[in-house]
């Protein structure tokens, strides 16, 4: 039995030694590094041949494909031209914009990228500085030549071309405009165009793919993918705009994108590129889009060239996440909804019995989160609308009806600062 055993281990002994052996051998003449080159390469040529060749592309890529070419020829490109006279050379900086704008919140125009002062002889002897501006917009009805932009790409511009995908160059004229909202409408010569539909932007929810178009930096045309990273964005101040609640994607916007559509998997606007969030005044990953939604409302009357009628409470507000002590002491533990602190006179919500304190929590049965949400919601009721309000008074839940009343002249709105 111990002669078996000890003959056993010399087995075994040889084999392990012919075993490092031959591997050292192998690995000396770089033949298992061949082995697993050949092995990595059928992987590779196997997984090639599994991928779905240009007529089977799968249904992401076929619909894309589909979308690019229905929405390319309603997309368009807007060059603004706007003049100063007897301009001083020294202060172009400050007039022209050339600077980052407060909180790294920038339009996502081009209106900073060209400028030109033209000589003496060409204006007879005036000195006229020119600022070229640069955006994007859709056509949203072939039949009247109506193209819809962001109000920021057009403002104050002398002249406006409007630059066709079949390559022709129009003039457009302003039909309406809302700078509160930041959305206008231009119209050019009809015939020959094509539209897009609006989508319903409510029903959008996050990690649902788009596509963002315009032209970026001048390049017409471009597309760029990406999801709805977020909704109602309200807390971007942009210079101007009062009315936010913004979508919120990583789909590439640069400089140009401004006013051209954010679309959906079925072909339609949910959104209009409006501003970024950087850093650099270049792509940051950040991009807001105003939501189709709230174009759909104001759309007929800048379209008839009217000025949009706005909702009115008449209360000052701050958030319960902002006064989470006060809402405590209020005995409303939830973080959702806004403080009323202060009553205007003669509003509806002094006519109607909103009382300061009051935590107003729904409007219509729509949860309010914060005060952007109230102020949003207000400003697209019509005036003279019944509104219901569902409140938190003396410890309990509670219903108003407020009759909405009209936004008076010069009414900009505004939360409480908590510090005040």
């Amino acid at each position: 039995m111990r002669t078996n055993f000890k003959s056993l281990l010399r087995q075994v002994a040889v084999f392990a030694i012919s075993t490092v052996l031959a591997f050292v051998v192998l690995l000396k003449f770089g033949v298992i590094t061949r082995l697993s080159y050949h092995i990595e390469k059928g992987r590779l040529q196997a997984l090639r041949e599994s991928m779905p060749t240009g007529g089977e592309l799968d249904p992401w890529n076929n619909r894309a494909r589909n979308i690019a070419e229905l929405v390319a020829p309603a997309v368009v490109q807007i060059v603004t031209e706007r003049k100063f006279n007897q301009i001083d050379i020294s202060n172009l900086e400050s007039i022209t914009g050339e600077h980052q704008k407060p909180a790294d919140f920038i339009d996502s125009n081009g209106l900073e990228g060209h400028q030109r002062l033209e000589t003496p002889d060409a204006i007879h002897d005036r000195d006229l500085y020119v600022q070229d501006g640069y955006g994007s917009g859709f056509v949203v009805n072939a039949e009247l030549g109506l193209v819809v932009t962001n109000n920021h790409v057009i403002a104050g511009a002398d002249t406006i071309h409007v630059y066709l995908a079949d390559g022709r160059r129009v003039q457009a004229t302003v039909r309406g405009a809302d700078p509160k909202s930041d959305i206008a409408v231009v119209a050019i010569p009809p015939g020959q165009l094509h539209e897009l539909p609006l989508g319903c932007s409510d029903s959008v929810e996050v990690g649902d793919d788009v596509l963002a178009v315009g032209n970026p930096f001048g390049l017409d045309g471009s597309f760029s993918r990406g999801i709805v990273s977020a909704k109602s964005r309200s807390r971007i101040p942009i210079e101007g705009v009062e009315y936010r609640g913004f979508l919120q994607t990583d789909a590439v916007i640069n400089p140009g994108n401004s006013g051209g559509p954010l679309i959906n998997m079925q072909g339609e606007v949910i959104g209009i590129n409006t501003a970024i969030a950087t850093e650099s005044g270049n792509y940051g990953g950040v991009g807001f889009a105003i939501p189709s939604a709230r174009v759909r409302r104001i759309l007929p009357v800048l379209e008839r060239g009217g000025k949009v009628i706005r909702g009115y409470l008449g209360v000052s507000i701050t958030s319960v996440e902002q006064k989470s002590e006060l809402a405590q002491q209020l005995g409303w533990d939830s973080y959702l909804g806004v403080i009323v602190e202060r009553i205007q006179p003669n509003s509806p919500a002094h006519k109607y019995d909103v009382r300061k304190d009051d935590v107003i929590i729904r409007i219509n049965g729509q949860d309010v989160r914060d005060t952007d949400d109230l102020i949003n919601s207000v400003a697209e009721i019509t005036p003279g609308t019944k509104t219901r309000f569902d409140l938190w008074r003396d410890g309990q839940e509670q219903s108003l009806e407020v009759i909405i009343g009209q936004q008076p002249a010069g009414f900009t709105p505004r939360a409480v600062d908590p510090r005040e």
